[in-house]
């Protein structure tokens, strides 16, 4: 990267905002056909899990253009977003959409023209139906055929950014999805499980390899770096001994397993020791080893929204000590905990930012001192009150608020590049549909027209990137003032 300027920038993804799912030449991916045969409604105002179309979503696709305009007044230097595979290669592995890469091509450009980076992500758990009916992340040809579309965007959309990622959240898509039923494709078979990790992390290898030749092109700039985004939730002893069984077992499959093959060309022992335990028929080939450790990924992107308790010990369901029952982990000698004292979301979601510089710390200190990292995503999902003319959500300001702080905090001890928090409208959530909000923007989903509306935490926002995060307090009345004076400018270009 050249600009080292910080970036306050803002996330989202496809599968969530996009619509248009079988429009411009695009075909079924995984997260259409788990929709449609999964569609659950619960009752309205319910925290609970919403499984709802996502054929139109706040259909990004036909508004991205006011989208743009809405990021340009808010000031945002860059925009994450995680791609849509299917869009570019509906059909196969070597036929191109012509209609899905202009479509990002045009998204880019209108990023660009405004002063906002695009910073794109190759992969967020999408996979298209065409390769999941080979196998999808099982299949060891996926890599060949991600290579294709990893080459085909550096070679059409490098020339926009010098920033982008492979994969996003490896973690939660293999464990709930192939460990789980959780997610698409919903295998729930160990196996199934290592496989898929390994493809994954040799996908990134060889987007890795393709995007040193597309350098080589001149497609993209010499010093674009690529990075892998983790969704790695610092550990706390229950116990309080940090030194724990519990926290060091944790890490070991919650941050090594999915950081180290991509940025340090290995697997811990923890990997191999689960495949010995199950018996499950698979060696990874030396040659392999030898091509991640040959195609290390160049920084990392975090995903932080909270910390996870862990004990070594079972705990009964005591409703006095917790919010929620213990979970098991898949893990011996772990089990997560949800103590009653502290605060949560109304999603039942722990908010406390106090292990974000420490867990920088700590990724900084494993995988290289000067690594850049970058928050990639960090908000809260809540039930905003949208009844008035002005959508006051004070609890997201004060979340985002508690965060900044420690990410600004933690550039003093690491190479924190950015932040990108979750995320600029409201979208479908895979764990709350469109009933939990994230967005600086509201979408209304009951319009056709999907009409867009900034929240308080928007003018919030706004003055953050314009000091640069120096100021993170602002005057209630101040805020709710310089509120009235953007919805008085709302007009049908910004809806």
């Amino acid at each position: 990267m050249k600009d080292n300027k910080f970036l306050f920038s803002a996330s989202t993804c496809a599968f969530q905002i996009e619509g248009a799912r079988n429009l411009g030449g695009r075909t079924d991916s995984i997260w259409d056909e788990f929709t449609k045969r999964n569609f659950t409604i619960p009752p309205v105002g319910v925290a609970k899990r919403e499984i709802n179309s996502i054929e139109v979503a706040a259909d990004f696709y036909h508004k991205y253009k006011t989208d743009v305009r809405i990021m340009k007044k808010l000031g945002l230097n860059a925009f994450v977003y995680n791609m849509d595979w299917t869009r570019i290669f509906p059909w196969d592995s070597t036929t191109i959409n012509p209609e899905g890469i202009k479509f990002y091509i045009d998204l880019f450009e209108q990023l660009t023209n405004a002063g906002i980076k695009p910073i794109p992500i190759l992969y967020h758990w999408d996979t298209p139906m065409w390769a999941q009916l080979q196998g999808g992340f099982e299949n060891r040809d996926i890599v060949e055929w991600f290579r294709t579309y990893a080459k085909t965007c550096f070679k059409y959309l490098g020339k926009y950014t010098d920033t982008w990622f492979v994969n996003d959240e490896n973690s939660t898509f293999t464990q709930s999805a192939y460990l789980s039923d959780y997610l698409p494709p919903a295998r729930n078979d160990k196996t199934a499980f290592v496989k898929a990790l390994h493809n994954l992390n040799l996908t990134a290898a060889v987007a890795k390899e393709e995007f040193e030749l597309a350098k080589v092109a001149q497609y993209l700039n010499k010093d674009a770096i690529l990075g892998i985004d983790h969704d790695w939730n610092p550990a706390i002893d229950y116990e309080g001994d940090q030194n724990s069984v519990a926290v060091k077992q944790y890490n070991e499959w919650w941050m090594k397993l999915f950081l180290d093959p991509n940025l340090k060309g290995q697997y811990p022992q923890c990997f191999y020791d689960y495949i010995a335990e199950h018996k499950i028929k698979f060696e990874i080939p030396v040659q392999d080893l030898e091509y991640l450790k040959k195609h290390k990924l160049d920084f990392i992107g975090w995903n932080y929204y909270r910390p996870i308790y862990v004990s070594k010990n079972e705990h009964q369901d005591n409703k006095q000590k917790f919010i929620a029952p213990p979970s098991e982990s898949h893990l011996k000698e772990l089990t997560f905990v949800y103590p009653k004292d502290c605060d949560y979301t109304k999603w039942n979601w722990l908010i406390d930012e106090s292990r974000l510089v420490s867990g920088a710390i700590e990724l900084s200190q494993r995988y290289g001192k000067d690594i850049p990292i970058m928050i990639i995503e960090n908000g809260m999902g809540d039930f905003d009150d949208k009844s008035q003319s002005m959508i006051k959500d004070y609890d997201r300001i004060d979340y985002l608020k508690r965060h900044i702080r420690e990410v600004l905090k933690a550039r003093e001890f690491v190479n924190m590049i950015g932040y990108s928090l979750w995320t600029y409208c409201d979208i479908y959530s895979p764990s709350g549909g469109y009933r939990k909000d994230y967005g600086l923007v509201s979408v209304n989903f009951n319009s056709p027209l999907r009409t867009r509306k900034p929240k308080l935490s928007y003018v919030w926002y706004q003055n953050v990137i314009k000091n640069e995060g120096k100021e993170l307090e602002f005057d209630k009345k101040y805020l709710e003032n310089e509120y009235q004076k953007i919805l008085d400018e709302w007009d049908i270009f910004y809806q």
